[in-house]
């Protein structure tokens, strides 16, 4: 049995605190920003897969995630998991239209194995999570993530990554100083700014190389991004048969 890291201690200590997690929630700037993504992956997974049977949805928060899959797939059961027993609340009321399609356990994205989480599950999706742990974190949760899927299992990770200069090939010089400064300047006039509660992040930000090569390294080796705005990328990976 693995055991909660001291990336998912420190990842998971602010949203412990109920105020904080509301705080957050309410103050999401990317709230509308993320909507497309979350209805393009359901989407490409409807293409592959009509019919899932079970969605796991890991450090779900409040669960906007899992509320966009469980209403494409109105057949499919969810299971939410997060470290938070604040969001915990939160998602009970955004995911209380779905009634007991929904399983709800308290887990941290380290640490997997002390929930008692299914195997062979169709689709795991997690979103904004992944940042907060390092190059190796990455590379861990990914193989726990991908050994949990079923053959032809999807794995979804809405996620904000770091310049290309600060972790991972390849390498563009100047894009820290430059594009960095372009971008956060620039979504700001689309109403996202990060400038809500603040919590615990792993700096330097994995790379997007960084996640294609942890995808590869667990098996998942059809991966894409088939969606990227400013610091955020849509991965999403197939396991093989």
């Amino acid at each position: 049995m693995s055991a909660v890291t001291g990336q998912g201690q420190r990842a998971a200590a602010a949203w412990r605190d109920a105020g904080f997690a509301r705080s957050w929630a309410e103050q999401d700037s990317f709230r509308d920003l993320l909507e497309f993504p979350r209805r393009l992956a359901a989407a490409v997974v409807a293409g592959d897969n009509p019919e899932p049977a079970c969605i796991l949805d890991v450090a779900a928060g409040p669960g906007a995630v899992l509320a966009v899959f469980l209403e494409q797939f109105p057949s499919a059961r969810g299971i939410w998991t997060d470290a938070s027993a604040a969001m915990l609340g939160l998602a009970k009321d955004r995911l209380a239209p779905f009634g007991d399609r929904v399983e709800y356990r308290l887990a941290d994205m380290t640490d997997l194995d002390r929930a008692g989480l299914p195997a062979a599950v169709d689709v795991i999706t997690t979103s904004r999570a992944a940042h907060h742990l390092d190059r190796g974190g990455l590379f861990a949760f990914y193989a726990d993530v991908a050994a949990r899927l079923a053959p032809g299992g999807w794995l979804v990770n809405l996620d904000h990554i770091g310049p290309a200069s600060q972790a991972g090939p390849p390498a563009v010089a100047g894009y820290d100083d430059v594009w960095d400064q372009r971008l956060r300047a620039a979504r700001k006039n689309f109403g996202v700014a990060s400038d809500g509660p603040k919590h615990h992040h792993n700096y330097p930000l994995t790379s997007i190389s960084d996640h294609l090569d942890a995808l590869g390294a667990a098996g998942i080796t059809d991966a894409e991004v088939p969606w990227r705005a400013f610091f955020t990328c849509l991965f999403m990976g197939r396991k093989g048969q």
